[in-house]
């Protein structure tokens, strides 16, 4: 039975992250034909939703392993789905924006999630059960990283503050857009800082929720 230690999550959150980067990266050059940014944080190269997947996924199906094939896909369609929703719903009201829209796609719901997607959430359970656990395990068993410690603590202490900063920019934005003056030297320092054409280059995917047509 596969098991992982707490420090081993971060470096599992760490690589969804890059990885979803790399992967929506990827797929926006292919598709479009030029290269656009898709993560989620304004310093940091993060694509936040892939790592808290990978973290969400390994938690929920290591207790899986020798389950049948049907019980494992059910689990991650219901699951993605579920988290898949609360992201979009949660990402609009707190910010007034959202990052995709499936509103196109058959069988959605309010345009948060779709069958299709989370038929994908299902399979990759299944495929996240089979390969990539036995994978993380071998890596973690044989791979040793000099001073690990400090640079997972100094990943956490920089993922905050990153994470924070770009919120308060992400609700100054929402602010700027309803004609809200800025009240504080903070709320200067983000206008300045990250305005709304440095955030549109950074959230390039994201839409106003007014002009996006979810509610």
């Amino acid at each position: 039975m596969i098991k992982f230690r707490p420090h081993q999550y971060i470096w599992i959150f760490i690589m969804g992250c890059y990885i979803g980067y790399g992967v929506e990266t990827l797929w926006c050059l292919i598709k479009n034909g030029y290269i656009e940014s898709r993560k989620s944080l304004v310093l940091g190269h993060l694509s936040v939703a892939y790592g808290m997947g990978a973290v969400l996924l390994t938690l929920l199906l290591i207790r899986f392993q020798g389950k049948p094939l049907w019980q494992i896909f059910l689990l991650s369609f219901v699951s993605g789905t579920v988290v898949e929703y609360i992201c979009s719903l949660g990402q609009e009201i707190c910010f007034g924006s959202v990052a995709w829209d499936y509103s196109h796609l058959p069988l959605n719901i309010n345009g948060r999630v779709c069958l299709i997607y989370s038929l994908f959430w299902g399979f990759l359970g299944m495929a996240w059960v089979k390969w990539i656990l036995p994978l993380l395990n071998l890596l973690f068993s044989h791979v040793t990283i000099p001073f690990e410690k400090a640079i997972l603590s100094a990943f956490v202490v920089f993922f905050v503050f990153d994470a924070a900063l770009s919120a308060s920019a992400a609700v100054r934005m929402d602010r700027r857009d309803k004609g809200i003056q800025p009240t504080n030297q903070f709320e200067i320092f983000l206008d300045t800082h990250f305005d709304d054409d440095t955030m549109h280059k950074i959230y390039a995917n994201s839409r106003p929720v007014e002009t996006n047509g979810t509610s």
